[in-house]
């Protein structure tokens, strides 16, 4: 099995996180978009991104020589990934500049920083797509960070708006919460069968369902924002912040149990040698 890296963890999630606020507050912009959601969203995801690459400096073992990985553009997407975070901060750089300007349209900061910060989320799922690690070696990674970034995105932007958001804008948040939440445990139960048409496959299938690990994110993840996102919207209570604050929380932590086992059920393909 796959080690437990929390540097990467931290990394990704923060960034996905921090990206995922960016992209909705660009989405809530077709609209009207409240000055101060669009200042307090800028900082949040400005911190949560500097957290991430602070993070992902410590699974390095010469953080000094970081700048090193970036001169294999052409064949690596480890530096793909590391131009593209580090282009997504300095358009976030601007974007924070411009949501502190008077009466400023703030869509080009917003849609360059979430193209930019949605490439390098695609750059870092591609990193695992690995043929050594079958389970890896698909589309699946991809989805998952994904939808990672788009359910955090949606959930923080809505706890981060609870006095700034229009009662439209809160329910659309809601709607894409549960799509997100719903997509994301279908595309696992697929992910799950496919999984079993390989020896290895079969291998990260079988300690994915024996582990407590999975049956926690599923209920944290899965189960309870379903049933509170549902109850949300059809009683119409789009206005409850502290019951959002809840659905935020559980989903955070079935992301991060998610992230957890993501990393621990990687089963390589053994090769043999022949003599």
């Amino acid at each position: 099995m796959g080690d437990l890296e929390w540097p990467l963890i931290t990394f990704t999630v923060l960034g996905q996180v921090g990206i995922g606020i960016i992209l909705m507050l660009w989405w809530l912009n077709r609209d009207h978009l409240d000055s101060k959601l669009l200042r307090k969203g800028t900082l949040v995801s400005g911190i949560l991104l500097a957290l991430a690459l602070l993070a992902s400096l410590f699974h390095l073992g010469h953080p000094e020589a970081a700048y090193r990985a970036l001169t294999h553009l052409a064949s690596s997407w480890l530096s793909r990934e590391i131009l593209l975070f580090l282009l997504t901060f300095l358009a976030w750089i601007y974007l924070y500049w411009k949501s502190r300007q008077p009466s400023s349209n703030p869509s080009f900061g917003l849609g360059v920083t979430s193209v930019l910060g949605l490439m390098g989320v695609v750059s870092s799922a591609m990193i695992y797509v690995l043929p050594r690690v079958p389970a890896w070696n698909n589309i699946g990674p991809v989805f998952f960070f994904l939808l990672t970034t788009g359910l955090l995105g949606a959930l923080c932007t809505l706890v981060l708006g609870k006095e700034l958001l229009q009662p439209a804008q809160r329910k659309r948040l809601l709607q894409g919460s549960l799509g997100f939440t719903i997509l994301s445990l279908l595309i696992t139960i697929v992910y799950g069968s496919m999984l079993s048409a390989t020896v290895e496959g079969a291998a990260t299938l079988n300690f994915l369902l024996s582990n407590p690990l999975f049956w926690a994110r599923a209920l944290l993840g899965w189960i309870a924002p379903l049933v509170l996102l549902i109850a949300l919207l059809k009683k119409g209570h789009v206005e409850k912040p502290q019951l959002i604050v809840v659905v935020t929380v559980l989903a955070a932590l079935g992301e991060i149990l998610g992230r957890i086992l993501f990393y621990l059920s990687a089963v390589g393909i053994h090769i043999n040698a022949l003599f």
